[in-house]
């Protein structure tokens, strides 16, 4: 793949954090390998990368896994009505 799918950017390799969520809890695997658009930013990965952080993902135990407390707020969209 040399271009984009959605905006024909080129794409490079680089080493990405990516976000996950299982079973309400969020997921950070670090250093993966993707193709990264360079105009909009899309990410992707072959078939053995999203394999293994699949496996990373559902993992109940992980070596050298940090626990981080993040603080958030939750909002409903709809309970928005002016700003």
């Amino acid at each position: 793949m040399n271009t984009c799918r959605i905006c024909q950017g080129s794409i490079e390799k680089k080493q990405i954090t990516v976000e996950r969520e299982w079973k309400g809890r969020k997921i950070i695997i670090e250093d993966v390998p993707a193709l990264v658009c360079e105009q909009c930013g899309e990410s992707y990965f072959d078939s053995e990368t999203t394999l293994r952080m699949e496996k990373i993902k559902k993992a109940a135990i992980y070596p050298e896994e940090k626990q981080v407390t993040i603080p958030a707020s939750i909002r409903k969209f709809n309970q928005i009505t002016h700003f």
